[in-house]
């Protein structure tokens, strides 16, 4: 379990915990020793899990009095110590609500180290943009990674690459541009033609970066655009793996 699941798993255990607590002695000055044991054992679940986070609890700081072996303790104060974890929890689980939550992709198909490397951490930055809802950024790193996977690719045997019948005259696989890398790569059967077919919405992405070209070629900048990228970006990554 990653620590956003733990921390909201605490939060949601002591507000609970808290809830009891207040039902059960809504307005009296003391209680049982059986509900203290309660939130003892929170606090050691989730020391075990969030060490050194929580306020510690010594139970013996809030005992009023006992009553033949049986212990009974300040309401009040317990319940107060109670609301300051529940405070640290809580600021907590802002924090993580604040930080998009992404996943890891494994690049393993790509030759060169470096460019996985860039590719990983591409691809967090991808995630991030569609949380943010940056559809630009995100169809420009898209196009990018994809490039950059399909010319990884078409390097592995780049004599069979300049022969094929979809080639440009270029013979610097470096210069072609997406569209020529997505269609000898689809000619020579190292990709499925799904991507083609998808891929329409990604081939001028390095267009975006020159507003000036994005507003002559009435370049589509939407939600719907950014997504599709993303899925060609998969499809690739899925077909490779």
């Amino acid at each position: 379990m990653d620590d956003s699941r733990k921390i909201r798993q605490h939060y949601n255990s002591l507000m609970g915990l808290a809830r009891i607590f207040d039902d059960t002695t809504p307005k009296s000055e003391s209680i049982a020793s059986s509900l203290v044991r309660e939130y003892e054992r929170f606090m050691d679940d989730a020391n075990k899990d969030l060490p050194s986070i929580l306020s510690p609890f010594n139970k013996g700081d809030f005992l009023a009095w006992e009553d033949e072996g049986k212990g009974w303790y300040e309401s009040a104060g317990i319940k107060a110590h109670m609301q300051r974890n529940l405070g640290i929890l809580k600021t907590m689980v802002d924090d993580f609500s604040q930080t998009p939550v992404t996943e890891k992709r494994s690049f393993h198909f790509v030759d060169d180290a470096k460019l996985r490397e860039i590719l990983e951490r591409d691809y967090q930055e991808i995630q991030k943009g569609i949380i943010a809802a940056n559809w630009k950024s995100a169809i420009i790193l898209c196009g990018g990674s994809i490039e950059a996977i399909l010319l990884d690719l078409l390097f592995k045997d780049s004599v069979q690459a300049i022969s094929s019948a979809k080639a440009p005259k270029e013979s610097d696989l470096n210069k072609w541009d997406l569209n020529d890398l997505v269609e000898v790569a689809v000619e020579e059967k190292m990709i499925g033609s799904e991507i083609a077919k998808l891929s329409h919405t990604v081939r001028e992405y390095r267009n975006l970066i020159h507003p000036g070209v994005e507003v002559r070629r009435d370049l589509k900048v939407k939600p719907e655009e950014a997504k599709i990228a993303v899925e060609v970006l998969h499809i690739l990554i899925r077909e490779l793996s």
